[in-house]
C-alpha cells in the first residue's frame, strides 16, 4: 500500500512537472524558434529540477538516506537516460507521424512514467537496510 501511495505521489509530482516542461518547450519552439529536439532537452532539464525538489521534499522525505547531492545526481542521471530513450520516440512521433511537438513530448513522458518510478523507488530512495538479527547475534 505504501508503494502505491508513493507511486501516486510520484505521479502527481510528475504531472506538476509537465507544466514547466511544456511551458519551456513552447517558449523555445514557438517564440525563440529553436528546433524541438534541443528544446525538449532544455525543457526536460528544467522539469528534472522541479520534480527533484518535490519528490525529495514530499514523496520520499522519509527515505532520504543519502546526502541530497547524491540523490540529486542519481535523479539527474536517471532522467537524462530516460531523455536519451524518449528523444528518438519524440522524433518519430513528430517527423514521421506528424504529431504536434508538445503532444508528442507529453506522450513520451507518460510512457516512461512506470520505469522512472520503479528505478527512483528502488535505487535512488531505497529504504535503509534493516539489520539482520542473525548478524547482530554473531
Amino acid at each position: 500500500m505504501k508503494a502505491l501511495l508513493r507511486m501516486a505521489g510520484f505521479g502527481a509530482v510528475g504531472a506538476s512537472g509537465v507544466l514547466p516542461n511544456l511551458a519551456v518547450m513552447w517558449l523555445l519552439v514557438d517564440h525563440w524558434h529553436l528546433h524541438y529536439l534541443p528544446a525538449a532537452v532544455v525543457a526536460t532539464e528544467v522539469a528534472i529540477c522541479w520534480n527533484f525538489v518535490l519528490v525529495d521534499l514530499v514523496v520520499f522525505r522519509s527515505r532520504r538516506g543519502r546526502h541530497w547531492a547524491g540523490r540529486f545526481g542519481r535523479f539527474v542521471v536517471l532522467n537524462n537516460l530516460d531523455l536519451a530513450v524518449r528523444l528518438p520516440l519524440l522524433a518519430v512521433l513528430v517527423s514521421w507521424a506528424g504529431v504536434n511537438e508538445l503532444v508528442a513530448n507529453l506522450v513520451t513522458l507518460v510512457l516512461a512514467f512506470g520505469l522512472r518510478f520503479g528505478i527512483t523507488d528502488r535505487f535512488i530512495y531505497r529504504p535503509a537496510a534493516i539489520p539482520s538479527p542473525v548478524a547482530e547475534s554473531v
